[in-house]
């Protein structure tokens, strides 16, 4: 997608659904990604039902965002940034589902490290 693109989609959507939000954007997600769950389930995995499918929860998912204040660039970089923190994490086994969640660290309460440390003096 092309800066361009964003704006002329997010534009399109302010003037066409003018009382959607970012909230009522993500409920018609939720119904778009079942649509492409059984699109998937279904169909080899290059139709075009499955392209458009994608298309749709990527168009939702960025007006959205948009509503929320932000443009391309912060969502390129807001991807970019994530991407990073992923990169580093460890992860876990498939679920019965193949999902995969990351092994969450346990972090340390820096107050309470530093309260310690104080108590020890």
């Amino acid at each position: 997608m092309t800066s361009e693109l964003f704006k002329e989609i997010t534009q399109w959507q302010k003037e066409t659904f003018p009382h959607g939000s970012n909230v009522s954007k993500l409920k018609h997600l939720e119904e778009e990604i079942v649509e492409l769950m059984e699109e998937l389930k279904s169909t080899s995995p290059n139709s075009q039902n499955i392209k458009n499918e994608y298309a749709d929860c990527f168009i939702l998912l960025f007006g959205s965002a948009h509503i929320n204040g932000y443009e391309y660039d912060d969502i390129v970089n807001l991807i970019r940034d994530k991407f990073e923190i992923i990169k580093k994490r460890k992860w876990g086994k498939p679920n019965e589902h193949g999902v995969v969640k990351h092994i969450k660290e346990e972090k340390v309460d820096e107050e309470k490290e530093l309260w310690d440390e104080f108590l020890r003096k």
